[in-house]
Order: C-alpha cells, then structure tokens, then sequence
C-alpha cells in the first residue's frame, strides 16, 4: 500500500495511527518532531504526510510550508491532525499548503477513507489530461499561454490537442490562431446534451492540429453556458483526447463551479511579478481548494509581461508559498505576433519566451 509520515509528540497518538494505518496494510513512518518529520520526508519519500499542529521545535504549519519547498514532497499530500479546530485553523493549514485539516476526534474510519482519497491514485493506465489556464487579474497572458502550448504540445506529440475557450463572451483564441470560425461554442450548448459527434461538429480546425471551440463573438445573456454543461463537454474530452485545454474566465470561481473545476487534472495560474497580480494568485488559491482543486493539481506559472520593474521570482515563490512550475520572460515580439494573428512558437520559435513555453508543455506532458 502507501508510506504514511506521521508527526506528532503525543506518543498514544504515534501508536494509535500506527496500529490503524499498519492494519489497512499501509507502511507507517513515526517521527516526534517536525525537524526529524523533515528528514524522514526527504529519505523515505512518503506518499502522504500526517502531521499535527502543536509540537516542539516547529509547529504544524511551518512544518507543512518546509514540506511545500522539498522537492521530494511539494506534491505529497499533507493532512493536518490537531485537536484544534476553529475555522481559522482550517484556513491556516490550507494556506500554509495542507491538503486537508482533520480533528483528532474523527474516527479511525473516516481518517482511513480521507486518506484512500488523497493517495494518488494509480490505474496502470495513462489518464488523459485536462488542463486549466487562468488567473483572477486580467493582462497577465492566459489565453496567450494556452495558444502557445496547445501549439507546442501538438508539435512534440504529433496529436490534436482540443484548445477551448470558455470565456463567455469575446474570447481571443480564435483571433490569435488567425481563424474566422463560424461556429463556436454557443452552437453546443444549444444542444439536449454533449456528445463527442456534437462537439466535433463545433470544432475549428488549425494547421497546428489543434481543434478549436471558439467563443462567442456576439453578446447574448442567455446562451451562457450551465456549469452541469461545462462539466459535460470537460469530461467527454477527456475521454476522448491525450489533452485537452480550457481557457477559463477569471469569473470561474464566482460560481458553483465544484463539479468543473475537480474534473481538471493540472490547473495553472498565470500571474505576473507584481503586487496585484500576488494578491489575485493567493484568493486563487484559498478559491481552487475551496472548491475541491487538490493543491497539489494547481500550477504556478510567472509570465513577465512588462520589460522591467518585475518582483524577483524567488520573492514571488516565498510570497505564495508554492513552487514555481515555469516561468516565461518578457518577449518584445508578442504583442507583434498578437497583432500579427500567428502564435510566437511560429513567428519567433527561437526567443527566449517560445523555448520556456516550450519546457513548460514537455513538463505538462510529464
């Protein structure tokens, strides 16, 4: 089964875990400290942590943001196990990077269960990606980013990524791939219900080999999509294809949008290095995992929008508490390629910007 981490100084609470994740076949690893908790994470690589709040020498939540920093662990999943829990404590440990804050009066049952869903979980098979751009502050280039990388990832894996713009109302992908479609996605929400022979009638195609679901480019309050239906057309494409790409609108988070947002394997948010667009990426977050989005499935990605006065990336890193996954630098040919309507990778595939775009797409590709 799974190595388990568990830290905390209340022997009786050592032993009882021990007994508990022994007998559901997992390998437990016992530590009394958060800075011993450290070393057995960095030697025994769990597969997920369980710590408690109050301890000697650390406390839970700085133990959790070291965890955040280790290679070895900036995916794992930390449950934070204390006898404290007020709202307030919940919130620090989700922001301090746990996955989940349970009370110690929970029973062995239920901890057992929570456990099982925060395991990654491994099929034997590959599992088709779906994959989120977004950010709450508008310039910071997520439609740009999206494009780009669906491009990239149609060159290295020589498939047809789906690229779909789910802004509501006058998105800009099919601008920027230099397409005039005449469909888009208003088209398939019209329908009874999502089917992969009605989506395909929506697509637009690129030379690329991306296939596009483009946004409406006329303003009509009533054929905003359902979340029910975003949720659909999410799942049939990742039945479908090796990758799928959503560009979401920065709205997404201001609505019932659990049932979407939990289907996305990766989402990526795209900030720039500034002080407003730090402040959009932490609601973000405190968002994504409010509505379900395992922290672990969300991606940091800096694009440095303007030539200078950017906050360095290091600060960016410490301010979130979270690694940064890539970072794209300022490219003085983007705006002309915007206006050109050809993506970088083709109109500037050798800048410096394309080649981080270009890493970033053979990250996502794992």
């Amino acid at each position: 089964m799974a190595k388990i981490l568990v830290v905390d100084d209340d022997q009786n609470i050592l032993n009882l875990l021990k007994f508990s994740l022994s007998r559901a076949g997992h390998t437990p690893i016992l530590c009394i400290d958060g800075e011993t908790g450290l070393i057995e994470a960095q030697a025994q690589k769990p597969d997920l942590v369980i710590a408690d709040v109050m301890m000697p020498k650390m406390h839970g939540y700085q133990f959790c943001k070291k965890l955040r920093f280790l290679p070895e662990t900036k995916n794992t999943p930390v449950i934070m196990f204390s006898a404290r829990f007020q709202p307030i404590d919940r919130q620090t440990a989700l922001d301090a990077g746990a996955s989940d804050y349970l009370p110690k009066v929970i029973s062995n049952e239920e901890l057992l269960k929570r456990i099982d869903e925060l395991l990654p979980q491994d099929s034997g098979e590959a599992v088709n990606e779906l994959l989120g751009f977004m950010s709450l502050r508008g310039g910071t280039g997520v439609s740009t980013l999206a494009v780009n990388v669906s491009i990239a990832l149609a060159g290295a894996l020589k498939i047809q990524p789906a690229l779909v713009d789910l802004k509501p109302i006058g998105g800009h992908l099919a601008l920027m791939l230099g397409l005039r479609p005449i469909t888009n996605v208003s088209k398939l929400f019209a329908e009874e219900e999502i089917s992969i022979e009605h989506i395909n009638n929506c697509f637009v195609p690129h030379s690329s080999g991306i296939r596009l679901l483009a946004s409406v480019n006329r303003y009509n309050k009533n054929i905003l999509p359902s979340t029910p239906q975003t949720a659909s057309l999410a799942q049939t494409l990742q039945d479908e294809f090796p990758f799928s790409i959503f560009d979401l609108p920065s709205t997404i988070l201001e609505h019932e949008s659990d049932e979407l947002l939990k289907k996305f394997t990766k989402i990526l948010l795209v900030l720039s290095p500034d002080m407003p667009s730090l402040q959009s990426t932490v609601l973000a977050v405190q968002g994504l995992v409010q509505h379900g989005v395992a922290r672990k499935n969300i991606m940091l990605v800096v694009n440095q929008v303007m030539p200078y006065g950017a906050l360095p990336v290091e600060d960016v890193q410490n301010a979130l508490r979270m690694p940064i996954t890539a970072t794209i630098p300022f490219e003085p040919d983007m705006v002309k390629s915007l206006n050109n309507r050809t993506p970088l990778l083709f109109s500037s595939p050798r800048s410096k910007a394309a080649g981080a775009i270009a890493r970033l797409a053979n990250t996502l590709r794992g």
